[in-house]
């Protein structure tokens, strides 16, 4: 039956009131649009925009505005959906894989933050937008210990964007963490040129000052930034340092106690309250904020990198302090005092260093090293210490005079492969190459594999295409040319060896890691034994990587025996469960050590 006139008029009445108005779209499309977005208003304008679709609007741009409000907002699930739209209906439009890319920074899955910003840059190689994203990714790469991938991308933001400071200010910081002061210098003041009023560039200028030892200049930089932008728990944190340095250890106190209100995700901050309550005499507020410091998991991996350094050798001190004071009771308590001998004063054994940069440590060989540690696989359950042994590993290898090294968080087997490629090419030019990995490795048929997060694993034939070889973990340290070290704490009970289909029945998949007999001159430690499974113990490392950083960090101890004081600190430990064992050589020619007796006097 046909409608009648007077309810098609009806109908037509009720879609034209429930339709918005031309008015009320151009309001939605400035809110939506707007330079400086509101969420509270750009949220409601741009769904509102999306749902009536006007005829000549982009799409992609409102579901990028409103992931950009999401963003604003700090939802990060729902700016990373709006996104995918985005990107979903212009595969072309750049600014969504960056802002994307931006969401899996902040939520630290690196490989699709790198795959993003690769994009962005590739789709709209040049522009502000572009120096952004090279800014951004040089993040990335500070993130995973890249630096100099982060310096150069750092550079290009500059060259492509030479009126913002913000680039100049993060590279400067990175220049500095590696002891290029000079360099860092003057990328402070040309920050300080671009933006004379913005707080960044004399924050940037202090740090630069304290590790020249300037302390009245960093002083006076560091009250400016405050005075200029407040609220920054960083500079707090480093006015703290500077009062700290100067025996004003109360006013340094305040200050550490609201940078740590306003962020208390600082692992530097933690880490120099800790050096001042140890000052102070504090002994048990000094380790809870080292403790503190070693726990955080803070997004600033320059923060992080250099505080978890410092907690660590302030919790290492005040062992050796415990240590010795109990001796000397035991000494006392064994003789029997009197005029003639008098109770001795229970002294530091070990001096507190002063509070301030602190001194990186030298060597004159090139000492090279990629650390990799695997802990949120993907098709298996996280293991929970690769992640936090590795940073550990690579932060020991930093502070004993490595001039490179190279930190990648679960990899998966292209980002894996890569990072195999590049530190190849590095190690043609060393002395040293040293390559440590943690997570998942397995043998299967005789050949050993490390297990990348993305592996699946599902049958024996996706072994060799999904996993990476050992033998191609070697061969990327052949360039060296004094030492090549591959140590694995990879002797994890295998969860994929339950799962995985045999396509040939006689193909044997084994426990553990297999044997190995490298090349002359080429040494490979395990953290067990073949055949057995490496433990992760009960505290923030597994037994292998405490003992690693201890012994690495000892001085004068010759690398062949410093694998043995490892092993037999493990198994201490373990209670005799596990036992590393070393395969291979290295040189006999000369010895080789982590920090030799020179060394530890420049530290």
């Amino acid at each position: 039956m046909r409608p009648s006139l007077l309810k098609l008029a009806a109908l037509g009445l009720l879609l034209l009131l429930n339709s918005p108005s031309h008015a009320g779209l151009r309001e939605d499309g400035a809110a939506c649009d707007a330079k400086e977005l509101h969420p509270e208003l750009a949220i409601p304008a741009c769904t509102r925009l999306i749902a009536a679709n006007p005829r000549g609007r982009d799409l992609a741009i409102t579901y990028y505005n409103r992931a950009l409000a999401w963003h604003n907002k700090g939802d990060l699930e729902k700016a990373k959906s709006d996104y995918d739209q985005s990107i979903a209906i212009n595969p072309s439009f750049a600014p969504s894989y960056g802002q994307r890319a931006k969401v899996y920074l902040q939520n630290q899955d690196y490989d699709r933050a790198l795959s993003d910003f690769d994009q962005a840059i590739r789709l709209k190689p040049a522009g502000p937008f572009s120096a952004g994203w090279f800014n951004n990714r040089a993040e990335l790469f500070v993130a995973t210990g890249d630096y100099d991938r982060a310096l150069a991308d750092y550079g290009k933001s500059i060259e492509l964007d030479p009126s913002s400071w913000y680039a100049y200010v993060n590279r400067a910081l990175v220049y500095d963490f590696r002891g290029k002061d000079r360099l860092a210098a003057l990328h402070c003041q040309d920050a300080i040129k671009l933006a004379p009023r913005a707080a960044g560039p004399y924050y940037c200028r202090a740090v630069v000052e304290i590790s020249a030892g300037d302390l009245d200049n960093a002083g006076r930089d560091i009250d400016r930034a405050i005075a200029t932008q407040d609220g920054q728990s960083e500079f707090y944190s480093l006015r703290g340092l500077t009062l700290a340095s100067r025996g004003e250890l109360d006013q340094a106190m305040r200050d550490y106690d609201h940078a740590t209100q306003l962020n208390a995700q600082g692992a530097l901050n933690y880490a120099r309250r800790g050096l001042a309550d140890e000052k102070k005499g504090d002994v048990e507020g000094a380790r809870a904020d080292f403790r503190h410091a070693l726990d955080v998991i803070g997004l600033d991996q320059l923060d992080r990198t250099q505080g978890q350094r410092v907690a660590r050798e302030g919790l290492q001190r005040l062992d050796q302090v415990a240590i010795t004071e109990k001796s000397v009771v035991a000494d006392h308590s064994a003789a029997k005092p009197g005029p003639a001998n008098p109770a001795p004063a229970l002294a530091a054994a070990v001096p507190i260093p002063p509070i301030g940069a602190g001194q990186k440590a030298t060597t004159t060989e090139r000492r090279i090293a990629l650390v990799v540690g695997n802990s949120k696989y993907r098709s298996v359950p996280a293991l929970p210490n690769p992640g936090q042994d590795a940073a550990a590993i690579a932060d020991t290898l930093r502070a004993v005079g490595f001039q490179d090294v190279r930190l990648v968080s679960d990899a998966s087997r292209d980002s894996l492969v890569e990072a195999l490629k590049s530190f190849a090419n590095a190690a043609d030019g060393a002395d040293w190459a040293v390559i440590y990995y943690a997570g998942h490795g397995m043998e299967m048929a005789g050949e050993n594999y490390l297990v990348p997060v993305d592996a699946k694993l599902a049958t024996d034939r996706d072994v060799p295409f999904e996993a990476v070889a050992l033998t191609q973990v070697m061969g990327a340290t052949e360039g060296a040319r004094k030492l090549h070290l591959v140590i694995l704490d990879a002797c994890r009970d295998n969860p994929f060896a339950n799962q995985i289909k045999r396509t040939v029945a006689s193909r044997s998949i084994g426990r553990g890691l297999a044997q190995v007999e490298p090349d002359s001159g080429t040494l490979v430690v395990y953290a067990a034994k073949h055949g057995q499974v490496a433990l992760d113990g009960e505290g923030g490392h597994s037994p292998f990587v405490t003992a690693l950083i201890k012994r690495m960090q000892t001085p004068r101890i010759e690398i062949r025996k410093l694998f043995d004081l490892v092993r037999d600190d493990v198994m201490a430990a373990t209670d005799r469960r596990q036992q590393p064992f070393s395969y291979g050589s290295v040189p006999g020619s000369e010895d080789f050590y982590f920090v030799s007796a020179s060394q530890n006097a420049a530290r």
